[in-house]
């Protein structure tokens, strides 16, 4: 069985998700943030075994641990194309922005939108979904969505950083608007809810331009 672990990542609470089967152990880690020896602790007292690492967008507070995270399991980083030029620069990361300047490698794996990707347990659809970032995605799996800064609970991502912009996410939501509603949201920060919870609450998928 799939399951989703959340760990609380960083000084302002971003979600680190740990997708793994429950059988084999076999994992992917998701936006692991500023807390990577949090997020080792988690694996190594579970059993885990990270296959990949996957980060829906390129900001400090999602990536930070990249690297910890890589070379403690050995896995390789994937992200969307358009997000690749945000890691190696603190300026365009933020991470210079909030005093933690951090450059980080390249991923190896370059995502598409509408992308399946593979593991050995499980496999998800790649959705691209800019407004919050320029390459920010979402990861679709069979019975759970997991939207980073996209899409949380009653609300949505900031479109006012660099990179953002509120026309590109209204297209974004879209996409998210046509999946099946009993979908679980697990948002880059805060609570999880479902799309069937967010199609009747949250204004933003309602189509109300505001709160």
């Amino acid at each position: 069985m799939i399951k989703v672990k959340k760990i609380i990542s960083g000084r302002i609470g971003s979600n680190c998700y740990i997708v793994y089967d429950s059988d084999t152990l076999n994992a992917a880690i998701i936006d692991p943030g500023e807390d990577g020896d949090k997020i080792i602790q988690a694996v190594e007292e579970n059993g885990f075994k990270p296959e990949m690492l996957i980060n829906t967008h390129g900001h400090y507070d999602h990536i930070l641990s990249d690297e910890q995270i890589r070379k403690r399991f050995n896995i390789p980083l994937a992200a969307h194309k358009d997000e690749f030029p945000m890691f190696p620069d603190p300026g365009r990361n933020f991470s210079a922005m909030f005093g933690l300047p951090r450059s980080v490698s390249a991923p190896e794996i370059a995502l598409e939108d509408n992308q399946e990707v593979k593991l050995s347990f499980t496999s998800f659809k790649t959705i691209h979904t800019p407004g919050h970032s320029k390459g920010g995605i979402c990861l679709l799996f069979d019975d759970f969505i997991i939207t980073g800064d996209t899409l949380f609970a009653g609300t949505i991502g900031r479109t006012d950083f660099p990179g953002g912009d509120y026309e590109e996410m209204m297209n974004s939501l879209e996409k998210i608007k046509k999946l099946k509603k009993s979908l679980i949201v697990y948002p880059g920060h805060g609570s999880q809810t479902t799309l069937a919870n967010e199609l009747r609450h949250n204004p933003y998928l309602k189509g109300n331009s505001g709160l």
